[in-house]
């Protein structure tokens, strides 16, 4: 079985991100010395004329009420009011607010550069994005923001980039919060973000990766409402651990899609979704290399689906938490292209699934391994 821990820990990524987010500041000419320069401010009136000043390496925006579009095409950190406070639990004044109106209010074309600590409103047209990343550059942490009502929290095409501790909320229309679509990336880590508010109306992703990926970490993400936490495609090593989603009925709460291999889903807690993890072949290739494990799947339709023409080597679903899933605990299409390995689960009774007139517990389809199955509802519990 592969290894289901994920490539940074939360210890190795909160390192990432103080490493990143130390504030420079402007060049004092009397003494040499870097000083941080502050917005608003006689010198700096916006932050944009802070971010055109290459003196300053470090940009302190005051709390307050901004109407801006800011273009970031130099290595930077820019701190809100709230610069340090996780954004999924402050409460109160102090916020620094940037209106972008219909357009991004950041736009990076960098590498390293930080944001860190602002409210961020807008834009709310579909797929257009909070914070946009067109360049192809790396080293970026943005951390500590709240998000609200914007088409797309943010479109990227940067590697080595980290999001953590944001807060999305409400993208209405049919998009998704963080997106990487046109260039593939690698080392990407979506990390410890809250997700809810979307429309369920529309098709929502709080976090999809389309094109030629790798090495990417999606962990301890709460997502409530939205359908589904992860959408992955033509993505090689992705580790999916230790997420909580509350899904819809109509959505897949982590969407392995096509052309994917070395995927982890491990640690999660999946509730109320269409299919808590689903395995499918939205683009025309198959997945291989899957492995679900030790993940709670509870209260949803199915708890693992696997698709026809999904995958190409057996799917791996093992000491996982299985129960109350009202179609199939775990679901493997007659033409899913490779068998089911559905071993030492717990499906919700110690009768193991619902095959027979004596087993009360999930079902499990034809093609299904699942013998033997877990005796309790613990992921140390004696297989038998």
């Amino acid at each position: 079985m592969r290894k289901t821990r994920s490539a940074l820990s939360a210890a190795g990524i909160a390192a990432v991100a103080v490493a990143m987010s130390g504030v420079g500041g402007g060049v004092s000419h009397a003494s040499g010395r870097t000083v941080p320069c502050s917005v608003p401010s006689a010198q700096y009136r916006t932050i944009q004329s802070a971010v055109n000043a290459t003196t300053c390496t470090g940009i302190k925006v005051a709390p307050g009420v901004y109407t801006e579009n800011v273009q970031v095409n130099r290595s930077v950190t820019i701190n809100g009011g709230k610069a340090g406070q996780d954004a999924r639990g402050r409460r109160g004044t102090g916020e620094t607010v940037l209106n972008g109106g219909v357009a991004p209010t950041f736009t990076i074309t960098a590498d390293n550069v930080v944001i860190d600590g602002f409210t961020l409103n807008g834009p709310p047209g579909g797929g257009t994005a909070a914070l946009v990343m067109p360049g192809g550059n790396s080293g970026e942490l943005i951390q500590n923001n709240i998000i609200n009502n914007p088409g797309r929290a943010a479109s990227i095409t940067t590697s080595r980039t980290v999001f953590r501790k944001n807060v999305v909320k409400n993208t209405s229309t049919a998009s998704d919060g963080f997106q990487g679509n046109s260039t593939p990336l690698r080392d990407v880590v979506i990390a410890d973000n809250n997700f809810s508010g979307a429309d369920s109306s529309h098709y929502n992703a709080d976090v999809t990766f389309i094109e030629g990926n790798a090495n990417l970490t999606v962990s301890g993400n709460r997502s409530t409402g939205d359908g589904t936490l992860v959408a992955l495609f033509k993505t090689t090593g992705a580790r999916v651990v230790d997420n909580t989603v509350v899904g819809t009925s109509n959505s897949s709460a982590i969407f392995i899609g096509g052309k994917n291999s070395k995927i982890t889903v491990s640690g999660n807690t999946i509730s109320s979704a269409g299919s808590a993890v689903k395995v499918s072949n939205a683009i025309g290739s198959p997945n291989s290399g899957v492995d679900i494990t030790r993940n709670t799947l509870r209260g949803n339709q199915y708890g693992v689906q696997v698709a026809a023409n999904s995958t190409t080597g057996v799917v791996l679903v093992t000491h996982n938490l299985i129960s109350g899933n009202t179609m199939y605990g775990v679901y493997d299409d007659p033409t899913s292209g490779a068998a089911t390995t559905a071993t030492c689960n717990w499906w919700g009774a110690p009768t193991g699934p619902g095959a027979g007139a004596r087993s009360r517990g999930d079902k499990a389809s034809a093609g299904v391994t699942y013998k033997p199955w877990l005796l309790l509802p613990a992921f140390s519990a004696f297989c038998r």
